[in-house]
């Protein structure tokens, strides 16, 4: 049958309108009773309109509730909401709110999106508002209990899962997760990411972090977020609330976390603000993450970006603060997981065992004979993140991405050598901003404070030196060469100049404590070739890079004299006398002689003009340091007049001297250059009064021309000490006395005043007459005999018979100089000690954790891990714990840790399965039926030898070796006095270990002395270690700070366990009384502090104090 044509024609009936999707929206009802809601949520398939409804008008009486809109009538709103849940609640099959779920179900399966997302949003609401209701709390847990189930998950997933342009049904599904993970504090945290199938897909959220609007404003932001921006909320909601499995199990998605932070620049404020807060409060402080799971998000990528929101991105002041504090903190704390503390050591180069090994025959090549020292190559370092990430830095165009550089370098100074050797940087001298920027950066990097040779805080210094290249570039950067240094001397430009000097002021500075450092270390390590050999090493390559003093000389002599160049003049003269301090050979090359320079310093000093307080503190530097110079040249000519001076560069000093006798550096040179030429001598009694005490005495207040005339006098003794020797001579022999003792000066001051007498025409003859007599009354006093006295009346009696000198004024005259010059000494040479009592350098023993978290931290890391940061260590401490159930627990993860060992590759597997399995027989055979908990003596000898057998060549690997093979468990009350007997006793296999092994005794001692029933195994006559111990240290070969300083330690760790049973039994008072007086001072007091006062004076008979 043919279809019936179209009527065009006919224009009677209108056409169809097509049927609307959504009846026109009707107002919110407002809600007066739990019926009337209940009636408002049903659904049913024809009556989606109402449903619509019911659920506008749910929202707009839940958010009245959550956000306090009618305070009046919040209790009657809560009590309609709580007796509608009560409606509501699971009926046999039926979940929760069944109506709603019927409806989403619904709207699924006919692909209804809207109303899905009405209801899904309705449920986070709802959610939310339970959350912050504490009565309605057993309500909320229900509906998260309900939300987990499977088919419900199943009705968020397909939400979650839609297409990017459906926002409006993905962001409903990630508040719903958010809430429902958050929920009391995160207690369904768990159960979300065990159905992280449904709930947390990877893939599927890393999708979502890449949504975001860069168009969008602050405003519309916070109002109607991104899907970037709720995922990012869901993630941190995980990583705050997930337990510590759940936190690693997120962060090994390394996709995820890159997509984390890779739109970190384009986030709004308060986004990354969540993001800095959360990683670092909820990851990096979270002691039970291992370091691996947080590096997750410090890879070099994920700090890039960071760095890009704190220096270079156009962000809010508060924001670019957060980030910048955020990566000074990640990159300086070792335990945040991507600063690993190597100090100047990069992999595998701590240690010598093995590599200086061989046969008799074998050529000692010193550090030579090391594969690793000074490699030339690629540099290997162990932060590579972080020199990765430091590569991409710009410091020198940037101050805060240099404060991050400094920093960086600070924590991790191995840093500096990798970072300059593959940095294309060019110091060559040209004034430009770009040669600024880069000398500005450098001078920083030298100022850096010196790095201890050790791996961190406390951690003891290697057995191998560390390289020289490595720590070179942190004393003087390899771009700064002599080529380069001497290149800046000679420039026009003054800032050029003064910056070559200044960098190598610091650069000196730092090289003499580096090499002082190396030398503390030679001392007390068992290669003292090797570190001798390196010191020498870094001093030559050091002095290499430097330029030649000559070229500093030469900027020196040719700076202008004046206060305009005080700064510049200070510091060149503080680096010649560098030289001279650090390598006097190097020095000496150069012929350079001080003399001007120190005639117009002086002449400055002496004759002030007014300047104002800075420049002559600088001045006074300078003065300082031409001084020292001056001490050290060779050609310097004290006693010849020269420039304008009036008086010989001596006498000047002199004269200065005399104003400020208080300076203990001028009276130290004073006294160096009179006894170098055998002027004066100063006696080896420092106490009592010296002939230059009597000089200097004589001089204080005396005018110009006897200034004249002791300059001749020093002058003539200076050129002619021969002839005045023999005059002395001569005198001696007339007097039938011995004047070998008397100053050269007197000699002369005796021909000169006869001359002063005998001609009326010399100026001011009677101010240097009064001199003379004046210095001959001060020299006698300094002296016992009578001799002076008898020398001067037979030479010139009638001079001092022409003038009177008031003996009283003498005396006080003579007393305040010695005053001064024993105040300056006492200064410098006696340390303070406070209230008569030294300050014990002690800690007392550490107490029990309240938790064990070592008991299964282990299982996470790898084995070598384990025993290296000792996890091992503490899970073996957990034997000798006061609980019962941690002890039992710590048994089972010992055997565990056991059979991983014997099954894995690590060298000495088979002593550590040994040590661990006579350790377990100990504990179970001490603790017996009572299970008593092992003493810390047996734990901490257990983790000292597990420390030995790690380590081949520790020079306890023999004898801990041969005590373990001995039985199969230890016998604890003769443990202490076994080890005592098989070192004190016993002759060591190594000529040089047995002071070495008695000080591995003692730490051991020390370190397990920490309970009564430690204290208690010490004591008993089987072992007698305290009298062993104070017999011990009164040994002459007993060393100061490896042995007594313990023995110290050990006493402060008993008196703090049990101080009555120590004095009474032990007899340690009457050894502390023969001990250094201010330990035992201290160490007295401090026992007897703790130790029952009643008990003590029983015992003595009489009152105990310490003295």
């Amino acid at each position: 049958m043919a279809k019936r044509p179209h009527d065009s024609g006919n224009t009677d009936r209108p056409p169809k309108r097509a049927k609307p999707d959504h009846a026109p929206a009707q107002p919110a009802e407002e809600i007066h009773f739990a019926r009337q809601l209940s009636e408002l949520l049903v659904f049913r398939q024809d009556g989606l309109n109402q449903l619509r409804h019911g659920i506008a008008s749910f929202k707009v009486f839940l958010e009245s509730i959550l956000y306090h809109h009618e305070i009046n009538y919040r209790g009657r709103q809560l009590s309609i909401l709580r007796e509608y849940l009560d409606t509501v609640k699971p009926d046999g099959n039926r979940p929760f709110l069944a109506q709603l779920w019927d409806a989403w179900s619904f709207a699924n399966q006919n692909n209804n999106d809207y109303l899905a997302s009405s209801l899904c949003a309705i449920f986070t609401l709802l959610l939310k508002t339970l959350s912050s209701l504490l009565d309605l709390r057993e309500h909320g847990s229900l509906l998260c209990r309900t939300i987990l189930k499977h088919d419900q998950l199943r009705l968020v997933k397909r939400c979650l899962d839609a297409p990017q342009h459906k926002d409006f049904l993905i962001s409903p599904s990630l508040r719903l997760l958010t809430e429902l993970t958050s929920f009391d504090g995160g207690v369904f945290a768990r159960g979300v990411q065990e159905r992280k199938e449904l709930t947390f897909d990877a893939e599927t959220l890393r999708k979502k972090l890449g949504l975001f609007k860069s168009d969008q404003s602050e405003e519309d932001e916070r109002r109607r977020p991104a899907i970037r921006t709720l995922t990012v909320r869901y993630i941190l909601a995980h990583l705050k609330f997930q337990p510590t499995a759940g936190k690693i199990d997120i962060l090994k998605q390394y996709r995820l976390c890159s997509a984390l932070f890779s739109h970190l620049r384009d986030d709004p404020a308060d986004l990354v603000l969540d993001i800095l807060r959360s990683s670092e409060q909820h990851v990096f402080k979270d002691q039970e993450l291992p370091r691996s799971a947080k590096a997750a998000l410090l890879a070099k990528e994920h700090l890039e970006k960071v760095t890009d929101v704190a220096t270079r991105a156009d962000t809010s002041d508060a924001v670019a603060t957060a980030a910048l504090n955020w990566l000074k903190i990640v990159i300086t704390t070792p335990s945040y997981g991507v600063l690993r503390e190597s100090g100047w050591y990069p992999p595998r180069t701590t240690s010598v065992n093995g590599l200086l090994e061989g046969g008799s025959d074998m050529i000692d090549l010193g550090l030579d004979s090391l594969d690793f020292y000074d490699k030339p190559g690629k540099v290997q370092v162990r932060n590579t993140t972080l020199l990765e990430w430091l590569q991409t830095l710009r410091p020198h165009s940037d101050l805060e991405e240099r404060r991050l550089t400094l920093a960086c370098f600070e924590a991790a100074p191995e840093l500096v050598h990798a970072y300059f050797a593959e940095k294309a940087m060019q110091l060559d001298p040209k004034l430009t901003n770009t040669w600024i920027s880069y000398a500005s950066f450098t001078y920083e990097v030298v100022q850096l404070p010196l790095h201890s040779l050790g791996q961190g805080e406390e951690a003891e210094v290697p057995d191998a030196p560390p390289q020289t290249n490595i720590v070179l570039d942190s004393l003087l950067p390899s771009l700064l060469d002599r080529k380069v240094l001497t290149r800046c001397l000679h420039q026009s430009s003054e800032l050029i100049k003064f910056f070559a000097v200044r960098i190598l002021v610091l650069s000196f500075r730092k090289t003499a404590k580096a090499l002082e450092q190396m030398k503390e270390a030679s001392s007390s390590s068992p290669h003292v070739v090797l570190w001798d050999e390196a010191a020498q090493r870094l001093h030559d390559r050091f002095m290499e890079r430097c330029p030649r003093i000559k070229d500093v000389a030469n900027y020196f002599r040719q700076l202008p004299d004046d206060d305009e160049h005080a700064l510049q003049r200070e510091a060149a003269t503080r680096l010649l006398q560098q030289y001279y301090q650090l390598s006097p050979v190097h020095a000496l090359e150069e012929s350079f002689d001080v003399s001007t320079a120190l005639v117009s310093a002086l002449s400055r000093e002496d004759d002030s003009d007014g300047a104002s307080d800075e420049v002559t503190g600088v001045r006074s530097l300078e003065l300082e340091h031409l001084l020292a110079l001056a001490k050290d040249s060779t050609g310097m000519r004290w006693f010849h007049k020269q420039g304008g001076l009036l008086f010989s560069p001596f006498v000047t000093l002199l004269r200065l001297h005399v104003k400020e006798h208080e300076n203990r550096r001028i009276r130290q040179l004073i006294e160096d250059v009179l006894s170098v030429n055998g002027i004066i001598s100063e006696p080896t009694e420092q106490k009592a009064a010296s002939g230059l005490d009597a000089f200097i005495a004589s001089l204080l207040s005396v005018d110009a021309t006897v200034w004249a005339f002791v300059d001749e006098c020093l002058s003539r003794a200076s050129r002619q000490a021969a002839k005045y020797l023999d005059q002395l001579d001569e005198l001696a022999a007339a007097l039938g006395a011995d004047l070998t003792t008397s100053p050269l000066l007197f000699a002369v001051v005796l021909e000169q005043a006869r001359h002063a007498f005998d001609h009326a025409e010399v100026a001011g003859r009677e101010a240097v007459l009064a001199w003379v007599c004046k210095f001959v009354n001060l020299l006698d006093q300094t002296r016992e005999d009578d001799l002076v006295e008898r020398a001067a009346g037979t030479c010139i009696q009638d001079v001092l018979d022409f003038s009177h000198v008031d003996r009283h004024e003498l005396e006080v005259s003579l007393q305040l100089v010695r005053q001064s010059k024993e105040a300056t000494t006492q200064d410098h040479d006696i340390p303070p000690i406070t209230n008569g009592l030294v300050h014990l350098p002690f800690i007392p023993p550490p107490a029990e954790p309240n938790d064990h978290p070592e008991l299964f931290r282990w299982q996470q890391k790898d084995l070598d891990i384990v025993i290296e940061e000792g996890d091992a260590d503490a899970l073996i401490l957990c034997l000798c714990s006061q609980h019962s159930n941690i002890r039992r627990q710590a048994v089972q993860q010992l055997r565990k840790l056991s059979q991983s060992l014997l099954t894995s590759d690590l060298d000495g597997r088979e002593q550590m399965y040994i040590l661990f399995g006579e350790l377990i027989e100990t504990h179970e055979n001490f603790g017996g039926e009572q299970d008593l908990p092992l003493p810390y003596l047996v734990g901490t000898f257990a983790t000292h030898s597990l420390r030995v057998v790690n380590d081949p060549t520790h020079f306890m690997y023999p004898n801990i070796n041969t005590y373990m093979i001995k039985d199969p468990e230890w016998r604890v009350s003769k443990l202490p006095g076994y080890w005592l007997d098989n070192t004190i006793l016993a002759i060591p296999d190594e000529d040089d270990s047995y002071w070495k092994e008695i000080q591995w005794v003692l730490e051991w001692l020390v370190d397990g002395l920490r309970t009564h029933s430690d204290a208690e195994l010490l004591r008993r006559a089987t072992c007698n270690v305290f009298e062993r111990v104070l017999a011990l240290s009164a040994s002459p070969a007993a060393s100061e700070k490896l042995v007594r300083t313990k023995v110290y330690e050990l006493l402060y760790r008993a008196a703090l366990v049990d101080a009555t049973t120590l004095v009474t039994r032990t007899g340690c008072l009457a050894w502390l009384d023969l001990s250094d007086q201010h330990i035992r001072s201290a160490l007295k007091k401090h026992v007897l502090e703790r130790a029952g006062t009643e008990r003590v004076r029983e015992w003595a008979g009489v009152e105990v104090v310490a003295g």
